[in-house]
């Protein structure tokens, strides 16, 4: 973890009571160390100097997916994705969950959102929903910068995801347009809402925006020329929608982060102007891929996303050797092994995207030696080398990565992997079988909660595939209290 900030860990209810006699908030970390977003998060945001200074005022706690008893205190606070990002208030309650993905500057300013909340994300949701008043900007750009993707239903208490952002969005553009347009991009990256906008809201209380999740209009005709973004975030047509994001450079920089994990996603919802928005997307790519105030990984991230859009109808000659040299110039300048590790994850991805995966494997090859996590890589070689059909060598690397892994969750999560590769490729291998087996039984009976958070997804899905075989009994019967 980044030096300058002075972690706590293990006692989590210390760290509270500290929180609440100091009334300072308390700043969560939950993670891995083998998580390329979780290397992100501390080469690109927890190293900034101005990050740490924030933090001096907080009570920062790290939670290591793998410390001791983290999976149960993980179920009780409702994280599972690494990374997840919370800020909780002095007595308690969670006032947000921060994304991970943006870059230092843009989180830090989501950061300070936060910390000058008046309301909670939920309180602020509740209130859009009802309709019990009205939200302010701020409010807005607090739910638009809350961390969707890692809510595990905190904040959404059962409301369709999707639905809920889009009719957020609509509510938010003649207050916050910037905070609709980041809801609407939300918004389709949940598929039941894909190419749809909400239906226009009601009134609630006091004259109050009230929110129906799940309503939707119609489709209109495409209309470019907008005003700003009050105009593009309320497009008629998910196309028009998009083309205005991707040719407004400001909105577009805005959310980067977003393009740069799902461009290729929202490319799909596009009709008839896909290859246009594809182009109009490949040249902002080109732009942060040439802006050298991001840093490396992000910059590869955006070169990366241009050689995607080709997929989609951007016709551009020399994408792959781009992509080529990028990876070269990137590896060069980057030793820190936090932004080594993300940068060769997204590097390894931009080859293979770009039709090169010798250059990919060898990439993997060459950094199992240095790397602090090398069997997170060696899950990847074991990827190339299914996609080649060597399925000897797949089994072989994942064997590999799981006697190499460390830490409780990450064996076992590694050690399903495995063993779930064998019974699906070498069923008849008895003895390799019962090896695996063996180690995931002894792991399972070492760690306390074996049975909490992912690593009760991890039994489950394993306690599922060795149901109805002959296999590792003495396993099966271990993970009956998974099922």
């Amino acid at each position: 973890m980044a030096g300058a900030i002075e972690w706590h860990s293990g006692d989590l209810n210390a760290a509270q009571a500290l929180a609440s006699t100091a009334g300072r908030p308390l700043f969560l970390y939950w993670g891995a160390g083998w998580c390329p977003p979780c290397n992100r998060v501390k080469s690109e945001i927890f190293s900034r100097d101005e990050v740490a200074a924030r933090l001096r005022g907080l009570v920062p706690f790290w939670l290591d997916g793998d410390a001791p008893g983290a999976q149960a205190l993980a179920a009780r606070l409702k994280l599972r994705s690494y990374p997840t990002l919370v800020l909780f208030a002095p007595d308690g309650s969670e006032i947000t969950r921060l994304p991970c993905e943006l870059d230092g500057e843009l989180f830090i300013d989501a950061l300070d959102t936060a910390l000058a909340a008046s309301h909670t994300a939920a309180q602020s949701l509740q209130a859009a929903c009802d309709g019990s008043r009205a939200l302010s900007a701020a409010e807005w750009k607090l739910l638009s910068h809350y961390s969707w993707d890692t809510d595990e239903d905190v904040l959404l208490a059962g409301r369709a995801p999707g639905a809920t952002l889009a009719a957020l969005a609509q509510a938010a553009a003649s207050v916050a347009p910037d905070a609709a347009v980041r809801l609407r991009l939300l918004s389709l990256l949940f598929p039941a809402t894909a190419g749809a906008v909400a239906a226009p809201v009601g009134a609630g209380a006091n004259g109050a925006a009230a929110i129906a999740p799940g309503a939707a209009s119609a489709s209109g005709a495409a209309a470019m020329g907008f005003a700003g973004a009050a105009e593009i975030a309320a497009a008629a047509t998910t196309d028009a929608f998009l083309l205005g994001v991707c040719r407004d450079a400001r909105l577009a920089r805005a959310n980067m982060d977003i393009f740069g994990n799902s461009g290729a996603q929202l490319l799909k919802l596009a009709g008839a102007t896909q290859p246009e928005l594809a182009g109009a997307l490949a040249q902002a790519a080109q732009a942060w891929a040439d802006d050298m105030w991001l840093s490396v990984p992000d910059r590869l991230t955006a070169v990366r996303l241009q050689m995607r859009m080709a997929r989609f109808g951007h016709a551009a000659a020399g994408l792959p050797e781009l992509v080529r040299v990028r990876v070269a110039e990137a590896l060069a300048e980057v030793d820190d092994p936090y932004e080594r590790h993300t940068l060769v994850n997204t590097a390894v991805s931009a080859l293979n995207d770009a039709g090169l995966p010798a250059e990919a494997e060898a990439l993997l090859q060459a950094e199992l030696a240095r790397s602090h996590s090398p069997y997170y890589f060696m899950l990847s070689l074991a990827s190339s080398a299914k996609r080649r059909g060597d399925v000897a060598g797949m089994l072989s690397c994942y064997e590999q990565a799981w006697r190499a892994a460390t830490g409780s969750a990450t064996r076992l999560q590694w050690g399903v992997t495995y063993l779930s590769a064998l019974l699906d490729n070498a069923p008849s291998d008895s003895a390799r079988i019962e090896t695996a087996a063996a180690g995931i039984l002894a792991d399972v009976s070492a760690t306390a909660d074996a049975f909490s958070q992912r690593n009760l997804a991890q039994a489950r899905r394993l306690a599922a595939k060795l149901s109805g075989t002959p296999h590792a009994p003495a396993l099966q019967q271990a993970l009956r209290p998974a099922l």
